[in-house]
């Protein structure tokens, strides 16, 4: 049961175990679970709404509104208050523009309920909304933490010294957040804030060195304008850790279809079970780098033009095979096109002459397959590069000027960005030439198309919203899967998580580049805890940053990983102690790869010490002050402490 009811001016909507107060000139609301104590909204809110016109920016707060109206407002599942707020001013001048808030418990779910819906904008000027505000945490100390969704995930204390920035553009399906969510965890109370419409949603986050944090919904116009309604459900909890409120977002994905297993994608295409206690190995063919390009050496010309063939790859292969005797291998392979890495996508066939063309290219993978491998390629259907032989302004993505543009950053040199709705064209094309031409091309991985941000075009042939982009590029994914092929791309996010079944590294937050400086916060597999039998997460074993050797080793087996390692070519040593790393690895996610993970326990305050707890029972834990791991309840494994190898 829920009521409605208004006190002394404020609406107070209530559940069996809801308490909202929604205040009708503010805006502000606070929550409270029954028991708990309650969440407060901060008292900023100055940079409510963008109110824009050409191209003026003029931040104003929701209370400015000339003219509040709310009401109670029910629908079938729904119970509180709309707010209809019209009579903005930006840049001195009043602006036709309405919008509408609602603020209501789910009598279903028993979770908060915000809206925020577009009513009347002919002109385009409601921009950017930041609403609902950040709720604060009002303590610092144990057990206190907001809960981002960067990368793999952390808990980060409020006073956290470090700052936030390299990574952090404030859209879904970015680093800066992987899922949907965001939340805060105190002594006796958590909450968990998933936004319901991702595609042109994010997350607004301000943390200056030593805090406090503010963090909290940011909606993103789609196509010039706010345009769609935008939520986000609050679900609230009693004194839990961050496992429970990743336990609800599972629940959540699984309810909105997201949540797709390795056993079912393995129905689909067989191959997929080869990721059970898989190793990736990476190769390359040739790496050349074109004079316009940003990485060009001109000191040392020589060095832009690095080549191994596709014969010195087999060598490779096969003197991995009797180093590390593992069936379950992806051999990746960097390069392979005509011009080698990062270079004429997408019209990169023939494969590489220099290297030995479609014959060596074919016999690599042949050559896999007798082993029992999965031979996969590197591609890309984001970059255009403008000395490839179908480039066109007229297929690249435009801008809201209505502009090619591009960049001359990678190897390949000046290119523009393939409109993501040209794409699958050109992935029937390239892959069935493969195909056709009799290669057992079992995997791929297609470079960024899951991590690099939802983007929209202009162009009046394919015009196309962050929505279409994600669905443009999951059809590229899906009819390659279609062909047998098992998928991957660079990093996973978790729109992409049905349509691929692993990735080349998903790593944790840091603090100065993606492998450099101090992890941010505590870090913890906020994403693999979700999807560990969803996806195959490759790990970086090399560390970085102020992640050594042996602290990369350890996050990889208590987050679930399997090993990345370096495939050698006809020459060069294969080091003892790294086929020692990856076999310990490997042999722990055969067995547990395609379970979920149910736990991911912090022992201390610090997080030194934790334990992960998979679907069946096995458990992984780890000491990082030590550098020591247990493995307990492993078939033919040492379950004593270990330390890592090396």
């Amino acid at each position: 049961m829920s009521s409605v009811t208004q006190q002394n001016g404020t609406w107070i909507i209530q559940s069996d175990c809801l308490l909202v107060r929604f205040d009708p000139n503010t805006l502000g609301f606070t929550m409270q679970r029954e028991g708990g104590r309650v969440w407060r909204q901060v008292a900023d809110h100055a940079h409510d709404l963008t109110l824009q016109r050409g191209e003026e920016r003029h931040p104003v707060s929701l209370e400015s509104a000339a003219r509040k109206t709310t009401l109670e407002y029910r629908s079938g599942d729904l119970h509180g208050v709309r707010t209809e707020l019209r009579g903005f001013a930006g840049g001195g001048r009043s602006l036709d523009v309405a919008l509408a808030l609602i603020v209501a418990v789910d009598q279903v779910s028993d979770e908060v309920v915000v809206r925020v819906i577009p009513i009347h904008d002919r002109q385009g000027n409601l921009g950017e909304v930041r609403y609902p505000r950040p709720f604060e945490l009002d303590a610092v100390g144990l057990g206190v933490y907001h809960l981002l969704p960067s990368m793999q995930g952390a808990l980060l204390p409020p006073d956290w010294p470090g700052e936030i920035g390299w990574w952090w553009i404030g859209l879904c399906w970015t680093r800066a957040i992987y899922m949907p969510i965001f939340g805060a965890l105190r002594p006796g109370d958590a909450y968990l804030g998933i936004l319901e419409t991702p595609y042109d949603g994010g997350l607004h986050l301000d943390h200056p060195k030593g805090g406090p944090t503010k963090l909290g919904p940011k909606w993103h116009p789609s196509r010039g304008s706010l345009s769609y309604p935008r939520q986000v459900r609050y679900a609230l909890f009693g004194d839990v850790d961050h496992n429970a409120l990743i336990e609800r977002y599972r629940e959540y994905s699984r309810s909105v279809g997201r949540l797709k297993t390795l056993e079912t994608k393995a129905t689909e295409v067989p191959n997929v079970r080869k990721l059970e206690g898989a190793t990736v190995a990476a190769g390359y063919t040739l790496y050349h780098t074109q004079p316009d390009s940003h990485y060009y050496d001109k000191e040392h010309p020589e060095r832009n033009h690095n080549l191994r063939s596709f014969a010195d790859s087999m060598a490779g292969v096969e003197r991995l095979a009797k180093a590390y005797p593992n069936r379950n291998v992806v051999f990746h392979l960097d390069g392979w096109g005509t011009r080698g890495y990062d270079n004429l996508h997408p019209d990169i066939l023939p494969p590489c002459p220099e290297a030995g063309g479609w014959e060596g290219f074919k016999a690599v993978a042949e050559k896999c397959r007798e082993l029992g491998w999965l031979f996969a390629t590197h591609d890309n259907y984001i970059d255009f590069y403008r000395d490839a032989a179908t480039h066109s302004d007229d297929l690249s993505r435009r801008n809201e000027k209505r502009e090619a543009y591009g960049k001359a950053w990678w190897a390949g040199g000046a290119q523009t960005f393939l409109c993501e709705k040209n794409a699958l064209g050109y992935v029937r094309r390239n892959y069935g030439e493969i195909l056709r031409r009799g290669v057992p091309l079992t995997a791929t991985y297609i470079d960024v198309f899951a991590i690099m941000e939802l983007m929209e075009c202009y162009h009046p042939d394919h015009s196309m919203t962050r929505k279409e982009c994600a669905e443009a590029r999951a059809a590229c994914f899906d009819w390659v899967r279609s062909q047998d092929i098992v998928l991957s791309s660079e990093e996973p996010v978790d729109w992409s998580v049905p349509h691929i079944e692993f990735c080349y590294w998903a790593p944790i937050p840091q603090a100065d580049d993606l492998f450099g400086g101090i992890p941010v916060g505590i870090p913890i597999p906020l994403f693999n805890q979700t999807y560990h039998d969803c996806l195959v997460t490759p790990w970086n074993l090399h560390g970085g940053g102020a992640i050594t050797q042996q602290d990369a080793y350890l996050y990889a087996l208590s987050f679930g990983g399997c090993p990345l390692i370096g495939a050698p070519g006809r020459e060069g040593g294969i080091d003892p102690v790294w086929i020692e790393k990856a076999r310990i690895l490997s042999d722990v996610h055969r067995q547990t790869g395609f379970q979920p993970i149910e736990k991911h326990d912090l022992l201390d305050s610090s997080g030194t010490k934790r334990l992960t707890t998979f679907g069946d029972g096995k458990s992984v834990e780890v000491d990082f002050k030590t550098g020591k791991f247990r493995l307990n309840g492993f078939r033919r494994m040492k379950k004593s402490w270990q330390n890592v190898p090396g």
